[in-house]
């Protein structure tokens, strides 16, 4: 509560025009509520649904702060009370606003809404309860004008549409909303939303972390076992190592390691790698302090790699997902756009939004299938890509170096097609494969040319079932990015199928080879960062590694001499270190959706051809790659292969980066039998698995403390406990330096060091959302250690 003198119910209240209110002093949307201009007191404290109304804290969570579609701005506790400083204001009057969700309003239920509020000068605001998503129907709504002074309101309102679990309060001082010129302040405090018959629950028990970090699902007896203590002591402290029963099987002392950069704390590492006996819950004690229970046990990866393989099933699109491949009958759900035909977006949205000339198209496509990208329904040639490589990648490498072909084999009961005499991952990747063929176009004047995405013209509330999306969808333009995306992958189809499905094989090998010489033709059209509503941008204007990658797996396919050229005249032929610390900034690994040269590197080791030379020399070349992880991994105090970049941050989805270098150890340990590579390869998985800064298990359904809130349209319990949780088995990106999502800002994330730019919030998109080319090399390297714990 602020320290403010306060003028009682004086507001000069307006009703909003063009959204169903009427005039002052008579009911405003009659739709969905019976509203009082006044009410006669104000909120009852005791009764109040939400989670944070006096700021006495200085804490503003779970009040979130917006700001798009030009608006600039910023929202902060300032002397006990919320405060938003609108920059710019945008265009509409949403654009810039503060909104608290979290909460049901029920039907039949009367509220009073009471809060103080005053600006840095005379300005507008508007009020609403209402849904968080479209339509956008609100409940209450007001137009207020404020002035310096604070001022007391106080709102009456009876709800008599059905409940809704997705309800929002918030106040939009964005657009038409802003009084004069130059940058504004608008403040709250003592804000209730009431209802007399509402109890507000009890608080849950706070979160404790053990100092004593280790890997919560357990270890593997034949490999490397490290723990990391959080610790101001300076000298090695003492540990044993205690059985389920209490009784101490192994001692040692701690290897002081000091401030960690990534983490900002300091710390010391216990190696009990000597100890190899299986058992269930080992702990381990450093000088009193405990960690979680763990085992110890060659099966630890077997279920895991199974659910991070089920993910892609889960996210299928234009079928149903039904039991008993949901696992669970509340993950069941109808075919979420069984007849996906899309045409483009016009040339007017196209050009606004930035993208080339002649981008729009008249045509029609049906894209029915594939996988929804991440949280939301999209779908994206540019990360399909490297999804779907990565799951046949696995293939291949079993295939050619003796791996456990029985890990997701034909008849494995994961997936309906199971039993169908086919791998179940090669079926998994052909339901992905298929959608982007049909992503191709086939008239006009850049036939053979990829459509680079196609989403929602619109963002979707959280709590929604694909089935029920209502939101119009449309084709982004081809990009040279995208061609070259399906170029690479419907030629490593074409010869993974080859034996399996000859008509298969035969049309993907003809669209990879009609993308290459479209590609070529069109070798510049770019996608920009469009900012488009409804979707991600995957912007990229250097398509150099996507020639390199496309070149490389249909060389490995065909043979022939044009492919062969190509690839030996790239600038990224033979370079592999260097590429940690080239194009597109990124430092920290080899291989992510827009930097996919080592994808086809990858292919050329691994894959027998023509290039058998390169399949050595690629080989050999990798060992430096996966000794600078070995490297950077034994100088963080978690043993992460992964290290702030030059600015002292970690990157959107985090986890993914530790997940694709330990792609690269495991290859690694493939081409030597080293076993420190193997090692390496355990070691990142602990980091995920919660010997890590937060103490967190970043997958869902492991761990003591599992990720239990990713970012997801229909895994939405959080936000609407008329959903599922997810499902066992997804990894969440993790921490990210950037926090560009409101939850993540508003949880006082400024500042964090990079391991701590984390919460595990379904609002936080920024830092928990999953995603195909994230739950991809989780699957690989599940498997891999699963494979090599025999």
């Amino acid at each position: 509560m602020s320290s403010v003198r306060l003028k009682f119910w004086t507001a000069s209240v307006l009703t909003l025009v063009g959204c169903g209110a009427e005039i002052a002093n008579q009911p405003a949307h009659r739709v969905g509520s019976a509203n009082k201009l006044f009410a006669d007191h104000p909120g009852d404290p005791a009764h109040n649904l939400l989670k944070q109304s006096t700021f006495d804290e200085g804490v503003m969570l779970p009040w979130m702060g917006s700001f798009g579609n030009g608006a600039v701005g910023a929202v902060a506790v300032q002397d006990g009370a919320l405060c938003m400083h609108v920059e710019q204001p945008g265009k509409e009057r949403w654009d810039a606003q503060v909104r608290h969700r979290d909460m049901t309003v029920l039907q039949g239920r009367t509220y009073t809404l009471s809060f103080k509020a005053w600006a840095s000068r005379p300005t507008k605001l508007s009020g609403k309860v209402g849904m968080s998503g479209p339509p956008y129907q609100d409940y209450w709504s007001r137009l207020i004008n404020l002035t310096t002074e604070p001022q007391q309101l106080s709102f009456e309102f009876t709800m008599s549409k059905a409940d809704d679990p997705t309800v929002e309060l918030a106040f939009h001082g964005g657009g038409a909303m802003v009084q004069g010129t130059g940058p504004i302040d608008i403040c709250f405090d003592d804000v209730i939303l009431s209802d007399p018959q509402f109890t507000p629950p009890p608080p849950p028990p706070p979160v404790v972390v053990p100092s004593v970090r280790v890997n919560q699902l357990g270890y593997l007896p034949g490999f490397e076992k490290v723990a990391t203590v959080v610790t101001s002591a300076a000298e090695p402290q003492p540990w044993k190592l205690l059985d389920a029963k209490g009784v101490s099987v192994a001692e040692g002392k701690t290897t002081p390691h000091g401030a960690d950069a990534s983490s900002g704390d300091s710390v010391q590492i216990v190696d009990f790698s000597s100890f190899k006996t299986p058992g269930k819950g080992y702990v381990l004690d450093v000088a009193g302090e405990k960690s979680d229970p763990f085992d110890i046990d060659n099966g630890i990866y077997t279920s895991l790699k199974n659910d991070a393989f089920k993910y892609f099933y889960h996210n299928r699109s234009g079928i149903e997902i039904k039991m008993p491949f949901a696992g669970d009958p509340s993950l069941a759900r109808p075919a979420g756009h069984p007849k996906d035909v899309v045409t483009c977006a016009s040339a007017d949205v196209l050009k606004a939004a930035g993208w080339y000339d002649g981008g729009a198209c008249s045509y029609r496509l049906d894209v029915t299938g594939g996988w929804y990208d991440a949280g939301d329904h999209g779908k994206y040639v540019v990360n399909g890509g490297i999804s779907v490589w990565t799951l046949m990648n696995w293939y291949e490498r079993a295939k050619y170096f003796k791996g456990d072909k029985t890990a997701f084999a034909d008849g494995s009961g994961l997936i309906p097609e199971s039993g169908n005499g086919v791998p179940d991952i090669l079926d998994e990747a052909r339901w992905e494969m298929e959608m982007l063929l049909r992503m191709q176009a086939t008239e006009g004047d850049k036939a053979g040319m990829v459509h680079h995405k196609m989403h929602d013209k619109e963002w979707t509330a959280l709590g929604l079932s694909p089935a029920d999306d209502p939101i119009e969808r449309v084709l982004r333009p081809v990009t040279t990015a995208a061609t070259l995306n399906l170029a690479a992958t419907a030629a490593q189809a074409a010869r993974i199928w080859k034996d399996i499905d000859p008509e298969f094989s035969k049309r993907c090998r003809q669209a990879a080879e009609t993308a290459w010489k479209a590609a070529k033709k069109f070798p510049e059209l770019y996608a920009p960062d469009d900012g488009a509503a409804g979707g991600g941008p995957y912007n990229d204007s250097d398509v150099t590694d996507e020639f390199y990658w496309a070149a490389a797996e249909l060389l490995i396919t065909t043979a022939k001499g044009e492919y062969k050229r190509a690839l030996t005249g790239s600038p990224h032929h033979g370079q592999v270190l260097a590429t940690l610390d080239g194009k597109k900034g990124h430092s920290y690994t080899p291989m992510t959706w827009d930097k996919v040269d080592m994808l086809g590197k990858i292919s050329l080791a691994v894959v027998p051809s023509s290039m058998e030379q390169t399949r050595k020399r690629y080989q050999e070349v990798m060992i430096p790659v996966a000794d600078k992880y070995l490297e950077i991994a034994s100088k963080q105090g978690y043993r992460q292969p992964l290290q702030p970049d030059g600015e002292g941050k970690y990157p959107w989805g985090s986890n993914s980066v530790v997940l694709n270098n330990a792609v690269m150890l495991g290859l690694a340990y493939d081409f030597t039998k080293k076993p420190k590579y193997r090692d390496g390869v355990a070691s990142a998985m602990d980091y995920l698995l919660g010997r890590n800064a937060m103490g967190q298990s970043y997958v869902t359904g492991y761990g003591e403390r599992p990720l239990q809130n990713p970012h997801h349209r229909f895994w939405a319990k959080q936000a609407n406990p008329n959903f599922p949780s997810a499902p066992p088995g997804a990894v969440s990106g993790g921490p990210n330096s950037s926090i560009q999502d409101p939850y993540a800002k508003a949880a006082g994330l400024a500042g964090c060091a990079p391991q701590k730019c984390f919460v595990d919030n379904i609002e936080a998109w920024s830092t928990n959302e999953v995603t195909i080319n994230w739950n991809a090399p989780l699957t690989w390297v599940a498997a891999w250690l699963d494979e090599h714990a025999q």
